[in-house]
C-alpha cells in the first residue's frame, strides 16, 4: 500500500523571505489577514461538516479512532521538497474516511491531525488546520454525491470512486495551499502549482490507485483490512518519505555542483584574462610571436587529425600551440631580438623557458594536459632536448606535434629571425633531423597529409591570424607567444632546434 502526501506550507528556520511591514510596502499587508482568512475558512468548514452531519456518520467510533491514529503518524513521516512545501503521508486515511463515513469525520480527523503535529508558527498551524479540513470536507461532500449515484459500495465503481476522492483531495490539498502561501508571504501561485503538481502527479496517480484497492477490501472484508492497511501505509510512507528525502539531497547536490561548476568556470576565464593580458603585452613588444603561435596551432592541429587523434586531442594541442612559448616572458630583448650568436648563460635562460611556460598554464583551472605539453614540446627524441631530457615516447605524443609544426614554421616564415626557405627545403630538413631531434612516423605524416594535401600556406597578418586561431580554439584562452631563437647559434646544439 502506497502512502500519500498532504502538503502544507512551512516556514523552515532561515529559509522564509522577508516580507516588508505595512509602513515600507502598504501591499504587503495582505500577508497579515492571511491566518484571518485561514481560520474564517476553518470556521466554514466546521459549520458545513456539522451542517452534513448526522448519526451514520459516527458509527464504529473505534474505527475512527484507529483512521485519527494512523493520520496523525502518517503526518509525521514529513519531508521537504526542492520548493520548501512539506509533504505528509496522511492523504490516504483522510481519503478513506471521506469515502466511507462522510465529510464531518474527515474534517474532524484532519484538523485534530493538524493541532496535534510537532510544533510549528501559529500561523503555518492554522493555516494547516483550514487546508487539511476543508478539502478533507471537500472530498467527503463529493463522496455523498457520488453515493447516491453509485448505490452499492461492493462494486468495482467504488474502487473508482475512492480513486477520484483522491485526486479531487490532492488538488484541492494543493490549490488552498498555493494561495495561503500567496496571501502569507506573496509567492507566485502558478510557481507553486508548478514546483507542487507536476514533478509529483505521477506518484499521486499510483497511490490513489492503491487507496482506491485498499478501499475496495475494507468494503469487503471488513474493519480487519484496515488495520493491515494502515500499518502497510505507515511502512511505505516511510519508505516513500525516504526515497523523496534522498531525491532532494541529491537534487541539491547536483546544484551545488553546478554552482561550483560555474564558479570554476569564472575563475577558469578569469586566469585566461591574466594570460591575455601577458601575451598581449609581449606581442606588443614583437609582433611576429602572435602569428608563429598561430601557424604552430594550426599545423600542430592538422597532424593530430591526419594521425587519428580525437577531437578533444585535437583541441588540446591547438591550444598548446597557442599557449607553447608564453614561458620567454623571461627572455631579454638582447635574446629575443638579437641577431648574434647566445652565449651560454642567455641560452641557458632560453632553455628555461618550456618549463616556466608550463607552471603558468598549470595555475589555469583545467589545463594541467595543456601544461604538460608545453614542458615538453623541446625535447629531442634522442633524449638531447630541454629542459628534462626525454627522449623517444617519453615525450608526451602532443608536444612531439608541436616541435614539428614549431620547426617548420622557423623555417618558412618570412617575419622569423632567418631568411625564410621553400617548403621543399623545410621539407628535407625535416626528414634530416628526424628520428634524432623529431619524430620520424609524425614528420612523415605531416609531410604527406599537411604540406602536400592541404594548403599550408599561412596568411603571414601578425595579430589578424592569431585571432583566427583564437576563435578556432573555442576556449577562454587567449594569448600565446612565441619568439624563435636560432638554436643553431646557440652553443652545444648542433642540429636545427625550433623556436
Amino acid at each position: 500500500m502506497t502512502g500519500q502526501t498532504g502538503e502544507r506550507p512551512v516556514i523552515g528556520a532561515g529559509r522564509s523571505r522577508a516580507v516588508p511591514t505595512c509602513r515600507s510596502q502598504r501591499p504587503m499587508c495582505a500577508n497579515r489577514l492571511a491566518p484571518l482568512g485561514a481560520a474564517l475558512l476553518t470556521v466554514a468548514t466546521a459549520a458545513l461538516a456539522a451542517a452534513h452531519s448526522d448519526a451514520r456518520d459516527w458509527r464504529e467510533p473505534g474505527v475512527l479512532a484507529l483512521l485519527l491514529l494512523f493520520t496523525v503518524v502518517g503526518d509525521r513521516f514529513e519531508t521537504r521538497t526542492r520548493s520548501g512545501t512539506y509533504l505528509s503521508c496522511s492523504m490516504p486515511t483522510l481519503v478513506l474516511t471521506a469515502a466511507l463515513y462522510g465529510p464531518a469525520p474527515a474534517a474532524l480527523i484532519g484538523g485534530i491531525a493538524m493541532l496535534v503535529q510537532r510544533r510549528k508558527a501559529w500561523q503555518i498551524m492554522i493555516g494547516d488546520v483550514a487546508t487539511f479540513a476543508t478539502f478533507s470536507l471537500v472530498a467527503g461532500l463529493a463522496g455523498d454525491v457520488a453515493w447516491r449515484w453509485l448505490g452499492d459500495g461492493r462494486s468495482m465503481w467504488f474502487a473508482v470512486l475512492v480513486l477520484g476522492l483522491f485526486m479531487l483531495a490532492w488538488t484541492v490539498n494543493v490549490v488552498l495551499i498555493a494561495t495561503y502561501m500567496r496571501m502569507l508571504k506573496g509567492r507566485r501561485i502558478e510557481l507553486e502549482l508548478m514546483a507542487t503538481w507536476r514533478p509529483l502527479l505521477s506518484s499521486q496517480v499510483a497511490h490513489a490507485i492503491a487507496t482506491a484497492v485498499l478501499a475496495y477490501f475494507i468494503v469487503h472484508v471488513g474493519a480487519a483490512a484496515l488495520v493491515l492497511g494502515g500499518v502497510l501505509i505507515l511502512t511505505f510512507s516511510r519508505l516513500y518519505r525516504d526515497l523523496l528525502e534522498a531525491e532532494r539531497v541529491r537534487d541539491e547536490a547536483q546544484e551545488r555542483s553546478e554552482q561550483l561548476a560555474a564558479a570554476n568556470e569564472r575563475l577558469r576565464r578569469s586566469h585566461f584574462g591574466a594570460m591575455r593580458s601577458l601575451v598581449r603585452s609581449i606581442h606588443l613588444h614583437d609582433h611576429m610571436t602572435a602569428r608563429h603561435s598561430a601557424a604552430v596551432a594550426r599545423y600542430a592541429r592538422a597532424i593530430a587529425r591526419a594521425a587519428g587523434c580525437s577531437k578533444a586531442e585535437q583541441d588540446l594541442v591547438h591550444t598548446a600551440g597557442l599557449l607553447h612559448d608564453v614561458g620567454k616572458h623571461i627572455l631579454t630583448d638582447a635574446i629575443l631580438k638579437g641577431d648574434t650568436k647566445l652565449d651560454d648563460q642567455q641560452w641557458e635562460l632560453v632553455k628555461r623557458h618550456p618549463e616556466e611556460g608550463a607552471r603558468i598554464v598549470r595555475l589555469l583551472e583545467g589545463h594541467a594536459e595543456v601544461a604538460e605539453i608545453i614542458h615538453a614540446h623541446h625535447e629531442r627524441i634522442d633524449g638531447r632536448g630541454y629542459p628534462r631530457g626525454l627522449a623517444g615516447d617519453e615525450i608526451p605524443l602532443l608536444s612531439r606535434m608541436i616541435s614539428i609544426a614549431d620547426t617548420y614554421d622557423v623555417m618558412t616564415a618570412r617575419d622569423s629571425y632567418r631568411d625564410p626557405v621553400s617548403s621543399g627545403e623545410a621539407v628535407a630538413e625535416l626528414r634530416r633531423v628526424s628520428g634524432a631531434q623529431l619524430d620520424v612516423e609524425l614528420v612523415e605524416l605531416f609531410i604527406t597529409h599537411v604540406v602536400r594535401e592541404q594548403e599550408t600556406a599561412f596568411g603571414h597578418g601578425d595579430d589578424a591570424d592569431f585571432e583566427q586561431e583564437l576563435a578556432l580554439d573555442g576556449r577562454a584562452a587567449e594569448g600565446a607567444v612565441d619568439v624563435p631563437v636560432d638554436a643553431d647559434e646557440a652553443p652545444g646544439t648542433p642540429e636545427l632546434q625550433p623556436a
